[in-house]
């Protein structure tokens, strides 16, 4: 949503979130949201974007084009700003016992049992720019992609547009 998050979208260093939020006022999202479920042999990772039907060509594009940057243009910078923020969001939860619970069983779907917030904060720091690279161009460069959409879509761009854009063609 607009406006909400550690940081404002429209100052965030995060170059996809500044791109889209910086362009909400003239067509682009009126929100997006990324979401990643993972279990211990499979995962899926995406994206929601809620926008207006004549803004889905260009919101799913600027989206597609961020998740294609991951393969081959993030920096160290990048990398420790969202290991700052992904601590502090895992420290500051609200502290319900329904969040811990759900916290807890994603934990043992993906691990087998629940991780202390110490081994957590670990596992973050052991991530650098060259493993997240690594990672996105094994799993999101030039692979499949499913795609589902709701409510009037004349701008939606074809499968087979949305498939090619998930490779970066370099000269």
């Amino acid at each position: 949503k607009r406006g909400s998050g550690l940081v404002p979208g429209t100052i965030s260093g995060n170059r996809v979130i500044n791109a889209v939020e910086n362009k909400m006022g003239v067509g682009c999202a009126e929100e997006f949201e990324c979401f990643m479920n993972f279990y211990k042999d499979t995962g899926m990772f995406g994206w929601y974007v809620v926008c207006d039907e004549v803004a889905v060509e260009h919101a799913v594009g600027e989206l597609m084009f961020g998740c294609n940057l991951l393969s081959f243009s993030v920096t160290d910078e990048e990398v420790e700003r969202a290991k700052r923020e992904l601590k502090a969001t895992l420290v500051n939860g609200s502290g319900s016992t329904t969040d811990s619970c759900a916290q807890v069983g994603k934990e043992v779907l993906a691990y087998g049992r629940g991780i202390p917030p110490a081994e957590m904060m670990l596992r973050i720091d052991a991530v650098d720019a060259e493993e997240v690279k690594r990672v996105a161009y094994k799993y999101l460069n030039d692979n499949e992609i499913s795609v589902t959409g709701l409510g009037p879509l004349h701008g939606m761009p074809q499968f087979y547009c949305l498939r090619q854009a998930t490779s970066m063609i370099r000269y």
